[in-house]
């Protein structure tokens, strides 16, 4: 038993370890690193699919040493109508993320929620009739978030058998479609849904009802293949703590960048901008963040500034002398961006270029003293304008 246990942990090392390192990146460097290549080029983009892949390959292995599998052999049964099609083709040919692939090998989960349903003995069309319900209060309450997860878990219990990728055209707006979700489960009944997620086939680009946001406080931009926030993403409800980019360190398979923080005191409260630039999964971009608290208070934590110390703030992300998306100038406490590529980049190759606008000559003051401390930050002041290149 104990030879076991060994083995599998030494599995489970080998897997994930491999799965840590950049996809395709040891057939394309077979002997030492070319460092200079990887900095001018990239490297291949962690593969989500190839990781997937991977989970199966684990699977079996695991039933070869325990006699046991965590997930079934079968995949979850996703399929999509023409205008999804035509929408992940478009996203492969100019970047060379296959989101097919992605969907096309999640694992099944049927056996978990059998188990769990039969354990307790549950009602099933009544226990989703509850989540779906509890699930909309929540989002009539504007906690989106806890909308989708409450009516995930809702549809995950009734054992789903497939799962279709729909959008429906908007009356009167030729260009809106929106999408939805239709859903076949085991017992015959159906499922499903719409998003109050667009598609506008003008604009190539998602957006939610009356402009807003389209998933989450997510904007997503097909032309540049750029995803960036709006001012009330639900992270704005969490402020900022160091746990987050030191979480994001010990996941080197999904992030890899570096960061950067400008703490000063105005107007009797502790201000902290805080840049980021990078891999995220499989995006490469940059976040320039505005953060505020109360002078008394110490320790890493930071509230997300208030409308009333949000900052006029624009953001040019480079990579080498190409630059690879702009954000333009508004009014805003997180600008960000993040476009999808199948190769990702060193942090440090990137570069990015924020203009923002201080409140007063006091700000200007206090900011810019803050930046004369930080050696990798250069900036150029015009009026109340500071543009960092870092």
């Amino acid at each position: 038993m104990k030879k076991r246990i060994i083995a599998m942990l030494l599995v489970i090392i080998t897997v994930f370890s491999a799965a840590a390192v950049p996809v395709g990146a040891a057939q394309e460097k077979k002997n030492k690193l070319d460092i200079i290549d990887i900095w001018q080029n990239g490297y291949p983009m962690f593969d989500i699919g190839a990781f997937l892949e991977t989970i199966f390959v684990f699977n079996e292995q695991i039933n070869a040493i325990l006699g046991v599998k965590i997930f079934n052999e079968e995949k979850l049964v996703i399929t999509t109508d023409n205008m999804i099609s035509g929408i992940v083709e478009g996203v492969l040919n100019t970047t060379g993320v296959d989101f097919s692939k992605i969907y096309n090998n999640l694992p099944q989960s049927n056996q978990y929620a059998e188990l769990l349903t039969s354990t307790l003995r549950l009602d099933i069309p009544e226990t989703q009739k509850y989540l779906n319900s509890v699930s909309g209060d929540y989002f009539a309450e504007g906690n989106a978030v806890m909308g989708v997860v409450v009516r995930m878990v809702s549809v995950w219990l009734g054992i789903v058998d497939e799962v279709k990728l729909v959008t429906k055209q908007v009356e009167g707006s030729p260009n809106l479609h929106e999408l939805g979700i239709e859903i076949t489960y085991r017992d015959g009944r159906k499922d499903g849904s719409f998003s109050g997620i667009f598609y506008d086939s003008e604009e190539n680009s998602f957006v939610g009802r009356n402009g807003e946001p389209a998933l989450i406080g997510y904007h997503i931009d097909f032309d540049d293949n750029v995803i960036y926030t709006g001012i009330n993403v639900w992270q704005r409800e969490l402020g900022f703590n160091i746990f987050y980019d030191v979480f994001c360190y010990l996941t080197p398979a999904f992030f890899h960048y570096t960061t950067q923080r400008v703490k000063f005191n105005y107007d009797g409260k502790d201000w902290m901008l805080q840049l980021w630039k990078g891999r995220y999964a499989i995006a490469n971009g940059g976040e320039v963040g505005v953060y505020t608290r109360d002078e008394s208070k110490s320790g890493t934590f930071y509230d997300c500034a208030s409308d009333e110390d949000m900052l006029v703030m624009s953001m040019d992300v480079y990579h080498g002398d190409d630059l690879l998306f702009s954000r333009p100038a508004a009014l805003h406490w997180w600008v960000t961006g993040f476009q999808l590529s199948d190769t990702g980049y060193i942090p440090h190759s990137l570069t990015i270029v924020s203009t923002i606008t201080m409140k007063d000559e006091e700000m200007l003051a206090a900011a810019t003293e803050a930046l004369d401390k930080i050696r990798n930050i250069s900036y150029e002041v015009d009026g109340l304008d500071v543009t960092l290149t870092w």
